[in-house]
């Protein structure tokens, strides 16, 4: 598996994650089960010998799916939030009581899940309580518990040196750099074209390797590992040591890949076609309709009311209409709620989106942070023109003007557009041609981890940002 993968999904904070995902279903199982037993005993009378718990109700276990649903949903596996922070116990019994009404909810039209008022009443306390005083053991005693990871540096350049910098500020502290060889001090150590890297120490890197106990290596994107240290990179692989080039090191502490760390061949080696198989791309496709006639149907009935509010609100169509570019560059009409006043561009000009844009009006702020200004994109999901999880369209004036100062921006349009994506969970508003230089950087990392699992992830962060109203 591949690093950027592995910080996705098995990496240190992820095992972390995992650790306390477990002992949130033995919680919610375990206070549903003494919630049984206090109905059956204290309401219906029932003797408690004659009590019997196994094997466990079926609506357990949707009552333990609706929890951990509104856990995530709530930003309740994000590590760095402390439960001893009163804001973040507030959160935590929100999230509990959505669990709860969720639950009720799934109950209500599937009757084989019914657990009873009274079970569904007097577990929701249980299990706050629970949730809550694991959370406070987790932080306080196991979520720190791990030796860091030891990484050892062999870069070209002061982008990928800055791996440094990243990890130093990692707040888990899940690695540590025991050292840093640029290549571009290569020292002669005989004078008869033997070349070996040095520390300031004067120790080779073979020694660095051996006295430092290093876990992880990696090496340089573009310059690669030297030629007199492949046939040791093999051995020390096959040793247990990982080894890695510093984009693909980079992108699974940052979620980005910077564009001075790839060239070309980086592209050929770890860059494919986006979902790989035409089975996938079905699968994918299938997913886009489905998703988009449940979003239509729950929404459609709002829709009237949302063009009201935006009639109101400012002079000009409800709905607006503008040609972008998509898959392979080829145009495309989407469809928005209209955010801005209407006008707001001369005809020909390309003015960027600003995060606090005085352009857009009142409801469109709302709008925006609730991305429901998106919605009238799900025709264009049906359409086959956009996807639900992919990069976002762009005007064609803007990618001419891009593809002249960023290498390799074509790569972007190798997939269909979406409605949401990596770049739009990850960063901020691109508003001028630097901001999207870095946007890009996303955008490649998305390219290079797009999956129907990545999709899955996407869908679930954005529904997380729509709670939080964190749309921009």
């Amino acid at each position: 598996m591949s690093l950027h993968r592995e910080s996705l999904w098995t990496g240190p904070e992820r095992r972390r994650q995992l650790v306390l995902l477990l002992g949130d279903i033995m919680i919610v199982i375990l206070s549903a089960m003494v919630a049984v037993l206090i109905r059956r005993v204290l309401v219906e009378g029932t003797p408690l010998e004659q009590v019997h718990l196994f094997p466990l109700p079926s609506g357990i276990f949707s009552l333990t799916f609706a929890f951990l649903f509104s856990l995530y949903i709530f930003d309740q596996y994000n590590l760095a939030r402390d439960i001893a922070e009163r804001a973040n116990t507030a959160v935590l019994f929100l999230a509990t009581f959505v669990g709860m009404a969720l639950a009720a909810f799934i109950s209500f039209f599937l009757r084989n899940l019914q657990l009873g008022r009274v079970v569904v009443l007097t577990q929701w306390p249980l299990a706050f309580i629970g949730l809550y005083f694991w959370r406070r053991l987790f932080h306080l005693y196991l979520l720190r518990y791990t030796r860091p990871r030891r990484v050892l540096l062999v870069v070209d350049n002061p982008v990928e040196r800055g791996i440094e910098a990243e990890i130093s500020e990692r707040p888990l502290g899940d690695y540590e750099v025991v050292g840093t060889f640029m290549i571009s001090h290569l020292q002669d150590r005989d004078s008869q074209g033997e070349w070996a890297l040095v520390d300031e120490r004067g120790r080779t890197l073979e020694q660095v390797v051996r006295e430092e106990q290093v876990n992880m290596l990696v090496f340089s994107a573009r310059a690669g590992i030297p030629p007199q240290y492949l046939e040791q990179a093999i051995d020390w692989k096959f040793d247990g040591i990982a080894v890695y080039d510093a984009a693909n090191f980079y992108g699974a502490m940052t979620g980005r890949v910077p564009i001075e760390t790839i060239d070309a061949r980086w592209i050929l080696t770890y860059l494919s076609q986006p979902y790989g198989s035409p089975v996938v791309r079905q699968i994918k496709r299938v997913m886009d309709i489905v998703l988009a006639l449940v979003g239509l149907a729950i929404t459609l009935p709002f829709w009237p009311l949302l063009m009201l509010a935006i009639k109101l609100d400012s002079p000009g169509p409800a709905i607006f209409r503008q040609e972008r570019l998509g898959m392979r560059q080829q145009p495309i009409v989407i469809a928005k709620f209209r955010s801005m006043y209407h006008h707001y561009e001369e005809e020909g000009e390309a003015a960027y989106a600003q995060a606090d844009d005085p352009r857009v009006t009142r409801v469109g702020k709302w709008l925006r942070k609730t991305r429901l200004d998106e919605l009238p994109q799900l025709w264009n999901v049906l359409k086959g023109e956009l996807s639900i999880v992919g990069l976002r369209p762009i005007r064609k004036i803007n990618a001419d003007r891009l593809a002249q100062m960023i290498p390799f921006y074509h790569l972007r349009f190798s997939m269909k557009p979406g409605l949401t994506g990596w770049p739009q969970i990850r960063y901020r508003y691109a508003d001028d041609d630097i901001s999207h230089l870095h946007k890009f950087e996303y955008e490649l990392y998305h390219i290079q981890n797009a999956s129907i699992a990545f999709d899955l992830y996407l869908i679930v962060k954005t529904l997380q940002m729509i709670v939080f109203g964190r749309g921009q």
